[in-house]
């Protein structure tokens, strides 16, 4: 299988090798490489003593402009969403990076009012969240900062805090949702016409998945409606479903099959969020929702998303995007709907009214889908014997009912997607060096001068969830603002769960013996085994968990080339950028050139600022080229030599 390649990427000769692992380092490697390492999420393009404001030496920051992308499928639209995820990915998987981090301004439509609350709970009338709180998504997700992070509570439903979960791996979890409900359709749909009958209800047997070939299955309910030919199916609460007549088309406000207006059903998996209580389900059913969304509530920045909306049979399930994902338009539309469109191509919605228009364009959720499609594993930060006797103990304890270490993505046919991903990014620890390391294993075939993905099958190995909803009890009760009690969960993922606290859904839990001992309902058994278990071996399994570690990607030593070392003096554009590692930008199809030794105060640095950005970030495409610098590309812009923020001319 062939690595990413770029004639301008070389190594200089090693005294002695590393075998291909993966590391773990805070920002430690990045303070040995270029001092200062904690950068600031906002437009740091300049070069180190040019006199600039604007400037990072350790490159983190962001260095592109922010332009809205223009949405285009064609590999050949220069400067399109597609052209970048399909001729030039690595650029793509950056850019949706930048998007997930980057510190929005008054000038790109951020915060149209501030700290407002929004959303209602299950009575109807009492507000839940406060919204319109953070300029980015790091201002949640951000331990370790600028990577796919949690460590963030805040108040949502109750009193109590919601605790922010990581979201690396997130394509994989995507994945396996979009594939559990594949499954049971090919299984319970005997029409194939994509949606459930009272017939296919009554007739289909118990849901009940195969995590692995030979591995264990989890079960997931019922399709049987509560009523025998009218009612809601009994499915596990990680389910939204919809309602649907005779053609499949979702009706609007209907609660169960009533065998007139609603004859069928249709469903997802909710898997972004601790789940909203019997009946809501969670959050968001795919990576794409969950950035647009939480973009509008938490940031005041609503998407416009025809993609979304991309539904030719009306059945409340999209085509799929780019980057190969269904969505769910049944009960998930981005905010701004696009009924005023412009003539050159964007809304003049503006549903905030803050007069700024198409905050986050169609093309900008291209590329952050594509950014979390492709986001790195969790990894375990000892021996494979050791993650195997940990997993023993897992066993042991009952901890393995719910907290399922292993599914396996199926390759593609006429039922599944196969694996979406452009690469996996496999991170182990080398005992040799004492450290973790990573290994980019390339997931595509390049024909010409597209990257096509293979979509063969993989396993997903110490993902830790059976992707379930379950009654916690009193251990986990939530009591809402107004009243309402909740004890139902989706089951955490386990993966980096060693990597801090707070634990629980709602962050209360400042040990991780605390949030086991705190398991009621469904989990009492698992908590009884662990308080009966005896001393040395509770030690083992806290141990074990704390070695479920996230990371830093961007400096954790990696080999990027497939050459099977990790190179001290690794070459970019003829630069020695230091420590190899995944960073993006070196694989570019126009790999950035930095900026190199510069002398700072008297000490001689390593400057990562970028010396062609213009051309690495194709800025000078067709689609990009910003003359005004406005964010508004001239394409879309009818004043592009005029400088307007809020549509291009004002």
């Amino acid at each position: 299988m062939a690595h990413p390649q770029v004639s301008t990427v070389t190594k200089k000769p090693q005294f002695h090798s590393l075998r291909p692992c993966w590391l773990l380092i805070y920002w430690s490697v990045l303070l040995l490489l270029s001092g200062p390492s904690i950068a600031q999420y906002n437009e740091r393009p300049a070069l180190v003593g040019s006199g600039n404001a604007e400037v990072d030496i350790s490159g983190r920051s962001i260095k592109n402009k922010r332009i809205r992308t223009i949405h285009d499928p064609s590999p050949t639209g220069a400067g399109g969403s597609g052209a970048f995820i399909v001729r030039d990915p690595f650029l793509a998987y950056q850019l949706g990076r930048n998007l997930n981090f980057r510190e929005f301004r008054t000038r790109d439509g951020v915060l149209s009012s501030i700290g407002d609350l929004a959303g209602l709970m299950p009575d109807g009338t009492t507000a839940s969240i406060t919204a319109r709180n953070q300029l980015s998504c790091s201002g949640c997700h951000n331990l370790p900062q600028g990577n796919a992070g949690g460590g963030v509570s805040f108040h949502k439903d109750s009193g109590l805090s919601r605790n922010t979960p990581h979201y690396y791996g997130a394509g994989l979890i995507e994945m396996i949702a979009l594939q559990v409900r594949a499954e049971i359709l090919s299984t319970c749909d005997t029409n194939d016409d994509g949606w459930i009958d009272v017939a296919e209800a009554t007739s289909a047997p118990a849901i009940s998945i195969e995590t692995h070939p030979g591995g264990p299955t989890v079960d997931f309910g019922s399709l049987a409606l509560s009523n025998g030919i009218t009612g809601v199916p009994n499915l596990n609460n990680i389910f939204s479903v919809w309602f649907v007549d005779s053609s499949g088309r979702p009706v609007d406000g209907a609660t169960e099959i009533d065998g007139m207006a609603t004859v069928g059903f249709n469903f997802h998996m909710s898997v972004w969020g601790w789940g909203q209580g019997l009946g809501r389900s969670a959050l968001n059913p795919t990576n794409r929702a969950f950035y647009w969304d939480p973009a509008n509530a938490h940031s005041g920045m609503q998407a416009f998303d025809p993609s979304t909306d991309n539904d030719p049979d009306g059945d409340g399930v999209s085509e799929a995007t780019i980057a190969g994902a269904v969505q769910f338009p049944a009960t998930h539309v981005a905010p701004d709907r696009g009924l005023c469109m412009d003539a050159l191509g964007f809304s003049h919605d503006d549903p905030d009214g803050d007069t700024y228009l198409n905050e986050i364009s169609e093309g900008d959720l291209d590329l952050a889908e594509w950014y979390m499609l492709n986001l790195p594993r969790p990894a375990f930060a000892g021996s494979r014997q050791s993650f195997n006797r940990g997993v023993e103990l897992m066993d042991n304890m009952k901890c393995t009912d719910c907290h399922q270490v292993r599914w396996d993505i199926k390759s593609q046919d006429s039922t599944y997607e196969g694996d979406r991903r452009l690469f996996d990014f496999n991170v182990t620890w080398n005992m040799l060096t004492r450290r973790l390391e990573g290994e980019l294993t390339p997931l595509f075939t390049k024909s010409g001068m597209d990257y096509v993905p293979n979509r063969r099958g993989s396993m997903v190995l110490g993902i830790f969830s059976d992707f379930k909803h379950h009654d916690m009890g009193a251990g986990f009760q939530e009591i809402g603002f107004g009243g309402s009690v909740n004890t139902l969960w989706r089951t955490p993922f386990l993966w980096g769960v060693g990597s801090g606290f707070p634990w629980g859904h709602d962050g209360q839990s400042l040990t991780l013996e605390n949030v086991i001992l705190r398991h009621d309902g469904e989990g009492t058994a698992s908590r009884i085994a662990y308080e009966s278990a005896p001393p040395k071996d509770r030690m083992k399994l806290i141990n074990f968990l704390e070695k479920l570690v996230l990371y830093d990607v961007e400096s954790l030593p990696a080999d990027i080339n497939g050459d099977g070392t990790i190179s001290s003096n690794f070459m970019v554009a003829g630069m020695d950028t230091g420590l190899e590692r995944l960073n993006a930008e070196w694989l570019f199809q126009t790999p950035l050139k930095i900026q190199g030794r510069v002398t700072v105060n008297g000490n001689v640095l390593t400057s990562f600022a970028g010396t062609n950005i213009d051309q690495a970030y194709q800025q000078l495409t067709h689609c990009r080229v910003d003359s005004d610098n406005d964010g508004w590309p001239d394409v879309w812009d009818a004043a592009p030599r005029v400088t307007g923020y809020r549509d291009g001319v004002n």
